[in-house]
């Protein structure tokens, strides 16, 4: 399976400001020796030796992961803004797909703002799959492409390409994968997803406060939780605001991080990110983040940031 990250902002977007770029292009050029720019090789040097955070950007967009399960089938989870440019992405696909499947953690509107922009749906020839724990959910979606606030009805297109799947069971098999989904701790019900396919596993897992219950043993929870080869996972907090914002449904980096040791999984990706967090800040926290894996003694836990438009390969690795 390949994983890619399209939007792994919370709450709402947060564009890249004017100002966000200056100060990162005043914080390169402090840097900057005479002997960085004496030759190509040594700018290549220099570019190469900045942090992460000062030469790119975790991105704004809201919620939204693309797996691929292979070179043809693809799932995608929740529809926040970062939906838009992996609708964006499709139209240089060969073949172009004609059938796509998302899948919903919650109604929330950095899960679905994007779903109106999302290019492929106005294409007569597509047929979109649409996925929920929730019964009601083309009730739900209709909600937002309605007038006086979108120009264009989702119900003038819901007979002839949309699909509206009610998620009845503990977990459906797409394209060879096992798809599960359980409830997890947000107001208004959230939802997580674990997919295993050839060997892999992944779990994405996020609006969720974690609780103790979650940590304990039972067999509903090791079926969905253990053994993860990857995991999404909301940490949009230190543990200090964790700890201000009790009950808002959101969890704390560290606690992430003793969660995904808890349960054995091999990567854990930040998600969520607070709207608030620049580059640097996010940069820190998971700075922070993988000393506490060490610290906790979990030598064996990849702690990265969900940064936008990258892709990592979720395969099979016994710890």
């Amino acid at each position: 399976m390949n994983v890619t990250v399209w939007g792994g902002r919370g709450s709402r977007p947060v564009p890249l400001s004017p100002k966000a770029i200056r100060s990162k292009i005043a914080t390169v050029v402090q840097r900057i020796r005479p002997s960085d720019i004496e030759s190509p090789e040594s700018r290549e040097r220099f570019l190469s030796s900045l942090p992460q955070w000062l030469f790119g950007t975790v991105g704004g967009n809201t919620a939204c992961v693309q797996v691929d399960l292979d070179e043809r089938n693809t799932l995608v989870f929740d529809a926040g803004s970062g939906i838009i440019e992996f609708g964006l992405r499709q139209r240089g696909r060969r073949p172009m797909p004609r059938e796509y499947h998302i899948f919903f953690t919650h109604f929330h509107y950095d899960h679905v703002q994007g779903l109106p922009f999302f290019v492929p749906m106005y294409d007569p020839r597509v047929t979109l799959n649409f996925y929920s724990p929730l019964p009601n959910v083309r009730e739900i979606l209709a909600q937002q492409m309605r007038h006086p606030y979108f120009p264009v009805q989702m119900e003038e297109k819901v007979a002839d390409q949309f699909r509206f799947h009610h998620l009845t069971e503990s977990e459906i098999e797409l394209f060879g994968a096992r798809v599960r989904w359980r409830e997890l701790n947000h107001p208004g019900r959230a939802f997580g997803y674990r997919i295993d396919h050839r060997g892999a596993s992944f779990g994405y897992v996020t609006d969720v406060e974690l609780k103790s219950e979650d940590f304990e043993r039972t067999p509903d929870n090791s079926a969905f939780f253990e053994d993860l080869d990857a995991m999404i996972l909301d940490t949009q907090y230190t543990l200090g605001e964790a700890i201000d914002k009790y009950s808002w449904g959101h969890s704390s980096f560290s606690l992430g991080v003793e969660f995904a040791s808890a349960w054995r999984a091999r990567r854990l990706l930040l998600f969520h990110h607070e709207p608030l967090y620049d580059d640097k800040k996010l940069d820190h926290n998971v700075s922070s983040a993988q000393w506490y894996a060490r610290r906790i003694g979990d030598e064996h836990l990849q702690v990265d940031l969900a940064w936008e438009g990258r892709t990592i390969a979720v395969e099979r690795s016994d710890r």
